[in-house]
């Protein structure tokens, strides 16, 4: 028998007592009886000490009896997952005993292995079992943010008719899924006005694609079928497209500052996580454009660093993005030297930083002067006085550089910050309101 149920998680505390109330209550009772029945030679009192113990076993072996004998699997549902919002998980029950099972629950520990955050412990109740029946529900869970998260150690929690014992299961096999980032929402109009003038009039001549032949990678969802290589495909029976050596003639890039060294505050309030929403939110806009995109950052994926574009070159980069972790070791003014090479004249690059490196700064004050369209994203977070103070004057300069520079102090003001980025524009005096 197979039997469908949906339950909602819901979080419980990070410790679960295998000793209630009533077990202290009933083994009170069980000594104070047999102390009263010694003092007074009653025999009914002795009775009732045995009775209290006999519950007590009784109610121990039910406890254990219930997650004996029951087989468990739990597993993430397939499919992208984007951080805070709901998760579904598959949850496998199977009665492999001979006598019927009571209700039990399932205890989940959901565990970031890319972000510093707390265990999210969930409870899930399930049904009683009859030998040989089995029941599959779902649970819902909630990664608090990006990241790669384990569902550790499954296990089954079981009870008694008078809630003595919590009785814990073996643990079953744990299962991993990904988090992406999610990103704001970014205007078609805050967009185009955030890009370089050299981009924008690029963009409005539409020119033909250019450049050349280097190579081909496999077809995936969101491809352009005009670049599938047709003659490939055919001798070997999968899709492949061409790539370029130059591509388009205009694209947008988006540096990305890894140095752990640079990160402002930890865990789920760190600069660092605003800078990645801020990196996924701005990919996603510049997708919907006709831009080819690039994503340079020490501990990202080489391969992000050719241009391309669309949804798929997005998602590549996504999930990049929910796996990225602040390790880098390089100065961003070193990285951001040496990726200002590739840049080509006029085009629009997102430079996303604590800025609390001065040398960074220095690097990046000086690149309009090479004809680079920089915007700068300074994320923050709640900072000590000497940080903050670095951030402020960071913007500060920058701005007296001509280069739009905007703070972000969280991810719910990353909004704001964009609309106030694309009220910027660039000059040799300072980023000023349009």
């Amino acid at each position: 028998m197979l039997a469908r149920a949906a339950y909602t998680g819901r979080q419980v505390p990070s410790g679960l007592s295998t000793m209630s109330r009533n077990f202290k209550l009933f083994l009170g009772a069980a000594v104070t009886f047999y102390l009263a029945g010694s003092m007074n030679q009653a025999a009914e009192l002795f009775v009732l000490a045995g009775v209290c113990l006999a519950c007590i076993l009784g109610c121990y072996i039910i406890s254990r009896l219930g997650v004996e004998g029951l087989l468990l699997r739990v597993r993430p549902r397939s499919g992208p997952v984007w951080a805070g919002k709901d998760v579904e998980a598959s949850i496998e029950l199977s009665n492999i005993g001979l006598i019927a099972r009571p209700p039990v629950s399932v205890r989940v520990e959901l565990r970031n292995a890319t972000v510093d955050a707390p265990l999210e412990p969930y409870l899930f109740p399930l049904p009683g079992l009859a030998p040989g029946q089995a029941v599959t529900t779902t649970g819902t869970v909630v990664p608090a943010c990006r990241g790669e998260y384990l569902l550790l150690e499954p296990r089954l929690i079981g009870s008694d008719p008078l809630g003595m014992f919590d009785r814990r299961g073996r643990p079953a096999e744990s299962s991993a899924f990904v988090a992406l980032p999610g990103p704001v929402h970014i205007s078609r109009s805050d967009m185009a006005r955030m890009l370089s003038e050299q981009t924008r009039l690029q963009m409005g001549a539409r020119r033909r694609q250019t450049g050349e032949f280097f190579g081909i990678r496999q077809h995936e969802p969101g491809d352009d079928l005009r670049h599938v290589h047709w003659k490939v495909a055919a001798h070997t029976g999968r899709l492949v497209v061409k790539q370029y050596a130059d591509g388009r003639d205009y694209h947008a890039a988006v540096w990305l500052d890894t140095r752990a060294q640079s990160v402002v505050g930890s865990g789920l309030g760190s600069s660092f996580e605003t800078q990645v929403i801020a990196a996924a939110s701005l990919l996603d806009a510049l997708s919907e454009t006709n831009l080819e995109i690039e994503l340079y950052g020490e501990g990202l994926p080489g391969a992000l660093q050719s241009a391309d574009r669309g949804r798929s070159a997005y998602e590549r980069a996504l999930f990049a993005l929910a796996r990225v972790r602040p390790a880098g070791e390089r100065s961003f003014a070193a990285n951001t030297g040496d990726w200002a090479g590739f840049a080509r004249h006029g085009a629009t690059v997102f430079a996303l930083t604590s800025g609390i490196e001065p040398a960074a700064i220095a690097t990046l004050a000086s690149l309009p002067f090479r004809g680079i369209g920089l915007r700068v994203i300074i994320c923050g977070a709640d900072a000590p006085e000497e940080q903050s103070a670095a951030q402020l004057e960071a913007e500060r300069r920058l701005r007296a550089a001509g280069v739009p520079t905007v703070f972000a102090a969280s991810p719910e003001r990353l909004h704001r910050a964009f609309g106030e980025l694309a009220a910027l524009r660039a000059s040799r005096g300072s980023g000023v309101p349009t």
